[in-house]
């Protein structure tokens, strides 16, 4: 084992010596001295040509289901029979739904960088309902409804989410290699993410007798946050056939935010009782992680003054700790947010 530790360490020191040796080649021969090989004398070409647009505007359709951890469970059904007994977390899906992206952007002649500032918008919603059954009884899972303690016989339920994002973004595109080409950023994200959440039960149990009463239930799990955002956008040209080209593309990007929830979860039924659940206004960090990877084609014009480009990928955004309510199962409630799926780009830029 320390041979092979000795041989690594030289095989290691002599990577490294060829890798200087490689780059005091490369570099300008007398101090102060810049390489001539790429437009301006910057150190990476970039992916603008020097006669292209200033203004570029694009669009997203945004075709994306949600999901959230400990979401799916909205209610309990505890059932009774002849020597047997369940106890069933009732629970259901987000449905997919449609959504857009809007956005403009500016390149810059200081060191040909790009400035973009867009707007997302995206809203879910589901329905779900629980039967009368023999022998079956719904126990409210959130916290208002279970103080209530009073059972149902029926429940329906009704969960909707809604997200509006803006984001200012500050980057470069430059080539890498022949067909590669990078696009480092740093900027802001801010916005709104709203979740609505409407619980009606019927056929109420008071006092352990069945009775035709209806009790509903009001919950909001309301999101403020703003804060740095950085990632990296990376275009891999398949083939180049001089004014247009296929491509693969990954984009990958992560935001802090400081962020603010607002909780409310009320309960009311037709005898008159009311029970709801105070919570204090949380400040707290929130993480987004997001990815996409599809494939594109671009295409110059007007002699590479016009650029238009459309792709379509796989996007996913994760929200950590996004609910924050309080329910029967977990107390307190921090379920992570899950958007994801089908994205088509359209940009133009002149």
């Amino acid at each position: 084992m320390k041979n092979v530790k000795k041989w690594l360490l030289i095989f290691l020191a002599v990577g490294a010596v060829l890798l200087a040796e490689r780059g005091f080649a490369d570099s300008a021969s007398e101090p102060g001295q810049q390489r001539t090989d790429s437009p301006r004398g910057l150190p990476n070409v970039s992916t603008r040509s020097e006669n292209s647009g200033r203004v570029d505007l694009f669009g997203d359709f945004l075709f994306w289901f949600a999901s959230e951890e400990t979401a799916s469970i909205w209610t309990n059904v505890f059932s009774v029979g002849f020597n047997t007994s369940t106890f069933e977390a009732k629970g259901f899906d987000f449905d997919w739904d449609y959504g857009f992206r809007l956005g403009a952007g500016y390149n810059f002649a200081y060191d040909q960088w790009d400035t973009q500032l867009y707007w997302t918008w995206y809203r879910t919603q589901s329905h779900d309902s629980v039967s009368p059954k023999p022998n079956a009884t719904v126990i409210p899972e959130f916290e208002a409804g279970l103080l209530s303690q009073k059972n149902a016989a029926g429940a329906h339920i009704g969960w909707t989410i809604q997200l509006n994002m803006i984001d200012w973004e500050l980057g470069r595109k430059y080539w890498v290699s022949n067909d590669l080409f990078l696009r480092p950023f740093i900027g802001l994200k801010g916005g709104w993410i709203d979740q609505s959440l409407r619980l009606h039960y019927e056929d109420l149990i008071v006092n352990k007798v069945n009775t035709d009463t209806i009790g509903k239930e009001r919950l909001k799990n309301d999101f403020w946050g703003i804060g740095p955002v950085g990632g990296l956008n990376t275009k891999w040209r398949l083939r180049n056939f001089g004014t247009h080209f296929p491509s693969l593309f990954g984009d990958f990007s992560v935001a802090t935010m400081w962020g603010t929830w607002k909780l409310h979860d009320r309960y009311r039924d037709e005898t008159g009782l009311v029970s709801t659940t105070h919570f204090k206004t949380l400040t707290l960090g929130a993480i987004m992680f997001r990815g996409i990877v599809g494939v594109g084609w671009d295409a110059q014009f007007c002699r590479g003054k016009c650029h238009f480009a459309t792709s379509l990928g796989y996007e996913m955004q994760l929200w950590v700790n996004q609910l924050r309510l309080s329910t029967l199962q977990l107390l307190p409630l921090h379920g992570d947010l899950t958007l994801q799926g089908i994205t088509w780009n359209t940009r133009f830029d002149f």
